[in-house]
């Protein structure tokens, strides 16, 4: 099967994403905004017609065991899938991971690697944002990742739409 545009996904261990996976699906009640899996997106693009996003993901994560990057801070952008989120600071590993996938997709999309989690996907008010980003509770300092998946995803994620129609492909944990 061929997929359009695949995003690969990096995804926080049960006991995080717990928290994060609640708190996307409170804001989002409140907002009116769309729930979805709470991830980091180690990149984006077209794969190309013979790449088995599977494979990939096997290929990109051999040998990796589960790991943990540091939070920096929550902050906020006028981008639709920035809207609120946590910013993490990248790893050595977590950069050799998105660099790999990269590779394996053709032609590269330009996709940079910004690690964060997104909490809430809306157009708002600077003063909605600004009182979410302060009123949440981090529950830790670091995040821990132990599985990785691929998403067929639109070539841009604007809207509500854009982001129900999501769908995973596959996933794969890591190493414990």
């Amino acid at each position: 099967m061929t997929y359009a545009n695949v995003s690969f996904w990096l995804l926080p261990a049960e006991a995080d994403r717990v928290f994060y996976q609640e708190t996307i699906r409170a804001l989002a009640q409140a907002y009116d905004a769309p729930v979805f899996t709470p991830h980091v997106t180690l990149y984006s693009g077209t794969c190309p017609p013979e790449a088995d996003p599977e494979d990939m993901l096997t290929q990109a994560t051999q040998g990796v065991q589960g790991f943990s990057l540091h939070i920096d801070r929550i902050l906020y952008t006028e981008e639709f899938t920035k809207t609120v989120f946590v910013q993490l600071f990248a790893s050595t590993l977590l950069r050799s991971i998105a660099e790999n996938l990269s590779k394996r997709c053709a032609p590269p999309s330009g996709y940079v690697l910004n690690p964060h989690v997104s909490l809430i996907y809306k157009q708002m008010s600077e003063k909605e944002k600004q009182h979410i980003a302060t009123t949440i509770r981090l529950p830790a300092s670091t995040v821990f990742f132990d599985e990785v998946s691929a998403v067929a995803t639109s070539n841009t994620t604007q809207t509500r739409e854009d982001v129900e129609s999501w769908n995973v492909i596959c996933s794969k944990k890591l190493l414990a």
